[in-house]
């Protein structure tokens, strides 16, 4: 609590559990990440560019995403955080959406199920992550470069 400028008890008055606490942490990144990946995306000039990119920024805030998906997979009682996981699960699944769509749209590639393709792109970046967790940063960026190479090879 001495890092944060206050004490136990202020905290506790705002944040009722340690998992309040958390979430609005996370909360906080999420967004962080969200507006860092809306800046990326602006410089992209493909589909193809932004399927590449969003996935190597998902390397690069692996310790966001690896808090994220552990805080995401337990089991919670309160319901307030269960429709926020949905939600950002969602969000997460809108953005390969998006790019999915737009890149059938061009002529860029043609993926029947887009909806399907967002969540496995979605599962396997998270699966990627959890399991390379103690891997150097250069052979995670070569893994899901390889990843996103076989990934978009298939659906074309």
């Amino acid at each position: 609590m001495e890092y944060a400028g206050t004490s136990k008890g202020n905290s506790y008055y705002h944040f009722k559990t340690k998992e309040n606490l958390f979430f609005e942490t996370l909360n906080i990144e999420e967004e962080k990440w969200f507006g860092l990946w809306q800046e990326e995306e602006k410089k992209c000039q493909s589909n193809r560019e932004k399927f590449y990119r969003i996935n190597e920024l998902s390397v690069k805030m692996d310790q966001l995403q690896m808090a994220s998906i552990e805080f995401y997979s337990r089991e919670h009682e309160s319901t307030y955080i269960e429709e926020k996981i949905n939600e950002y699960e969602k969000r997460y699944a809108d953005i390969y959406y998006e790019i999915f769509s737009a890149g059938n749209r061009e002529n860029e590639w043609n993926i029947e199920d887009v909806e399907s393709a967002s969540q496995i792109a979605v599962t396997t970046i998270n699966g990627i992550i959890t399991f390379t967790i103690k891997s150097d940063i250069k052979k995670r960026m070569e893994l899901m470069e390889r990843f996103s190479k076989i990934f978009l090879k298939g659906v074309e």
